[in-house]
């Protein structure tokens, strides 16, 4: 079979689960900005930007420290030697957040909320469980499965929130099968807010023990010290990288928190603003997807094919293609987003930061890059280089954020995105071209961009009183550009 048409089509089975399930979380966005305030919503965006920082230490770099030593040496011992160090470091940190849960509460400004951190311990701890057993699927190429046991965890998370946001408090008002009170008011809690979104992603993870007891169980929960240490200095920096990548990708809600004068923006406070930006993050989320489908099907693509002579060749080709893709999404995105937003964003008061959202997909495009350029590094075993590249985006972000955010406010974390991103993908790039030549298309690659840019701020002038009117131009517009696309690729499409 034609290896890109399977890196195709196993990005786009591997893409299921996460853009269908952030499509209807989409939905569920209608939901929270309806029941929660702005301040409520902060606080949810907060949480979970912590979160993604204690989850990149769970995992420690194992799954991508699995798919290389599974093609180098036993798959087997591999695993049972990733997934046992995942477990009892993952035990380790829940057990001492629960343990310290008041005090970190309190630190973290949610005084008297210790069961945010317990709970969030125990999401985080299932996570990391069943890290390995999702990466021994993805090696085993068996993208259905893994596509099915996520989507069943989108439908529970989002059937429960919607139960428990939406329903419930109906019911506990009497305006919605009044029948069914007495039951609900025997668990609903109607101060609960963030706590039900927490509690619908808890039940939901739960279930993956299920579906994944049997590939769990045969992780043994033992480790070879010998055969692993190559192993844990492998992943040591790419569990840097990923802490570094993290700080990249969402501490700017946080820095907008600590850093944003109160009263930039009259009458809201920051948490209000970590709110709205947070919800208008949301809108750049196709091309966040589009990154994470890719990155599931390409590193075990690119580790089973990089001893192919042609394999230099091969990986500029994706690199083309992603950069296509990358480029209609962010035009899509881009040109559609106030009409993405009416429909999503219910109270008016959650799209103040639209103008913010073209600027977080460059960003995000060139993330995507970067992750394309960075498989040379993996595939030699130097992934030392994966921190270097993370730690300067890191600091990059951190600096401009620090200094931009007091005097611009939302658009601040956009620009430290793009100039981080960029700057990692271009040092990246440089290094790479000496230890593993690639010869990518860089100018054709820079035209798509350009191109895309350029109808972005072209279209960005077409604005009718009419919006019912306005909507459908942009959409037919989109689809015609599309079209355009794959008129101008159609040859070279046909002819791989």
């Amino acid at each position: 079979m034609n290896p890109l048409k399977k890196l195709a089509g196993q990005t786009a089975i591997y893409g299921v689960p996460s853009i269908l399930g952030r499509f209807l979380n989409y939905l569920l966005v209608t939901l929270h900005t309806d029941v929660l305030n702005t301040t409520q919503y902060g606080v949810y965006s907060d949480l979970y930007t912590y979160v993604a920082y204690i989850i990149m230490v769970y995992s420690f770099g194992m799954e991508t420290t699995f798919f290389r030593f599974a093609n180098k040496a036993n798959p087997r011992e591999a695993y049972r030697n990733a997934g046992s160090f995942v477990f009892y470091l993952s035990t380790f940190v829940s057990v001492n957040l629960v343990i310290f849960s008041p005090t970190i509460a309190s630190l973290l400004g949610y005084e008297g909320k210790a069961h945010y951190i317990i709970w969030l311990a125990v999401i985080l701890w299932i996570d990391a469980l069943v890290a390995l057993p999702f990466a021994q699927l993805r090696y085993q190429n068996k993208p259905v499965r893994f596509a099915v046991y996520r989507l069943v965890n989108v439908v529970l998370v989002i059937v429960l929130q919607i139960f428990l946001l939406g329903i419930c408090p109906k019911i506990h008002e009497g305006s919605f099968l009044p029948v069914l009170k007495p039951l609900v008011d025997l668990f609903f809690i109607p101060d609960y807010g963030v706590e039900y979104i927490i509690i619908a992603n808890l039940i939901a993870n739960a279930f993956y023990i299920i579906f994944l007891l049997k590939p769990i169980l045969q992780i043994r929960f033992r480790i070879n010290w010998q055969a692993f240490k190559p192993m844990f200095w492998y992943a040591l920096p790419i569990t840097i990288t990923g802490i570094a990548g993290i700080t990249n990708e969402r501490l700017d809600i946080i820095l907008l928190g600590d850093l944003l004068p109160e009263g930039f923006y009259p009458g809201k406070t920051n948490q209000d603003v970590q709110g709205i930006y947070g919800a208008s993050v949301k809108l750049s989320v196709l091309m966040i997807l589009g990154n994470q489908a890719f990155r599931f099907a390409a590193e075990p693509f690119f580790f089973s094919s990089a001893k192919d002579k042609n394999a230099p060749d091969l990986f500029a080709r994706v690199f083309h293609y992603f950069v296509i893709a990358a480029v209609i999404v962010f035009v899509g995105v881009s040109v559609n987003k106030e009409f993405i937003a009416t429909e999503l964003l219910r109270s008016p008061e959650f799209r103040e930061a639209l103008m913010v959202v073209p600027w977080l997909l460059i960003g995000k495009l060139f993330m995507g890059v970067y992750t394309n350029f960075a498989i040379w590094f993996k595939i030699i075993d130097k992934t030392i280089f994966g921190a270097y590249f993370a730690l300067t985006g890191a600091f990059i972000t951190i600096t401009a954020n620090f200094f931009l955010i007091p005097k611009v406010g939302y658009i601040a974390p956009a620009y430290a995105s793009i100039l981080a991103y960029f700057t990692m993908a271009v040092v990246c790039y440089g290094y790479g071209q000496k230890h593993f030549p690639i010869p990518y298309n860089l100018k054709v690659a820079f035209l798509y961009l350009l191109a895309g840019i350029l109808a972005v701020y072209v279209l960005g002038f077409l604005s009718l009183e009419n919006k019912s009117l306005e909507y459908p131009i942009k959409l037919v517009i989109t689809f015609v550009l599309v079209g355009v696309v794959f008129l101008v690729e159609r040859k070279n499409l046909m002819k791989r």
